[in-house]
């Protein structure tokens, strides 16, 4: 998602200083990068990626990427699955073949789930991420990702089958991961996003399950995102029970 478009952005960086192109490419940097990022983070998750603003600083050793939208999945009616606000990058060392980032730190994420009787739009999007392969004949970009987090999500019902429509949006607990690509060295880009995007889905589609979000769907469906129906239906009793607890209260206020 946002990971992507960071990893994307140091693809950029890295085929501007390895293959050079002198003070052009250089100068020319922020509006080349943007749609090579777009294209291998749409690659990578098997969704259009749009990049709102792409800014890179050399001497500063950061990138700063606003308003990233990741479509929905062919079958749900909405135009996107995630936005991103904005993701700033900091970039430790980039040579060839090798780009590592000290930190990518994600924030104002908006997850606009989608549930229908046989999965949801998240669940759809975790299945379509493709991991790393290197290309025959093709020296394979790689990336350390040292320390990543992701603040100030939450995850929007836009479409569900309850029967309720005015639905609260939930808040998503922060998720922070360490270390990625660090024993091998550096993994393939590809591999690096599905590391991160796979638990942040993970994350969205628990909040969401959490939240009673998935009534409505069939077991089998429950099932394969990993989801226990009993649990599902237990949380829809604690919130019955907690809104039978409000109406007490209420009469005796």
């Amino acid at each position: 998602m946002a990971v992507s478009k960071s990893i994307l952005t140091v693809s950029a960086l890295a085929f501007a200083l390895m293959f050079g192109g002198g003070v052009y490419v250089l100068s020319q940097l922020n509006v080349l990068a943007k749609p090579l990022v777009e294209k291998i983070a749409s690659d990578a998750l098997g969704a259009d990626v749009s990049i709102g603003a792409m800014d890179i600083s050399l001497p500063e050793k950061r990138v700063r990427v606003r308003d990233i939208h990741i479509a929905n999945p062919e079958g749900f009616s909405k135009p996107h699955a995630l936005g991103v606000g904005n993701i700033e990058v900091g970039l430790r060392s980039v040579s060839k073949g090798l780009i590592d980032f000290e930190n990518i730190d994600v924030g104002a994420v908006q997850v606009f789930l989608e549930v229908q009787p046989d999965g949801t739009n998240l669940h759809k999007l975790k299945s379509g991420i493709k991991g790393g392969k290197e290309e025959a004949g093709k020296e394979p970009l790689k990336v350390i990702i040292r320390h990543f987090v992701l603040e100030g999500a939450q995850v929007y019902p836009s479409v569900t089958l309850l029967d309720v429509q005015d639905l609260k949006p939930v808040k998503v607990a922060p998720v922070r991961l360490n270390g990625i690509g660090v024993k091998e060295n550096g993994i393939l880009a590809r591999e690096a996003v599905a590391q991160v995007m796979a638990p942040l889905l993970e994350t969205f589609s628990q909040a969401a399950g959490d939240a009673g979000f998935y009534q409505g769907m069939s077991p089998g469906a429950l099932k394969e995102m990993g989801m226990d129906q009993l649990e599902v239906i237990k949380e829809q009793i604690r919130q019955e029970v907690d809104n039978i607890g409000e109406g007490l209260k209420k009469i005796f206020d």
